[in-house]
């Protein structure tokens, strides 16, 4: 009788511990997957983010869609200013800053004009700098 008593505190100790084991692993299992997400999701804004400029980069666009450009980025330093989440972009004009993120007002380049647009620095994936020439 002794002999099945410690046979059954045994077996439920054993019990115990694969209960606690598999709630360790299912757990760690949800966490690891949250973090995947997390990185996935930062992955997606970083594109849509530069997605929105890299259509504009390229040699021969025109003073047209170099406006738009410059629009674009006017509104994503206001945004970036609003929310203070650091993704403003400068525009470099002949090695000179043409739109900062401290601009209160933008420019316009001549149309009628073919201009080649360069992507010149990343910060945390993020495109930062525009040069046009």
């Amino acid at each position: 009788m002794e002999n099945a008593s410690k046979a059954l505190i045994l077996a439920g100790a054993v019990l115990i511990a694969i209960i606690v084991i598999s709630f360790g692993v299912i757990t760690f299992s949800n966490l690891s997957k949250e973090v995947k997400g997390d990185s996935t999701l930062d992955k997606q804004e970083i594109a849509s983010f530069n997605s929105r400029i890299q259509k504009y980069v390229g040699p021969n666009v025109s003073g047209a869609q170099v406006n738009e450009l410059i629009q674009l980025i006017f509104s994503i330093n206001r945004n970036a200013e609003k929310l203070g989440n650091g993704k403003s972009v400068t525009i470099m004009k002949n090695n000179a800053v043409f739109l900062s993120t401290t601009a209160s007002t933008t420019t316009n380049v001549p149309t009628g004009v073919f201009y080649t647009v360069e992507i010149k620095e990343y910060t945390g994936g993020y495109i930062t700098k525009i040069e046009i020439k």
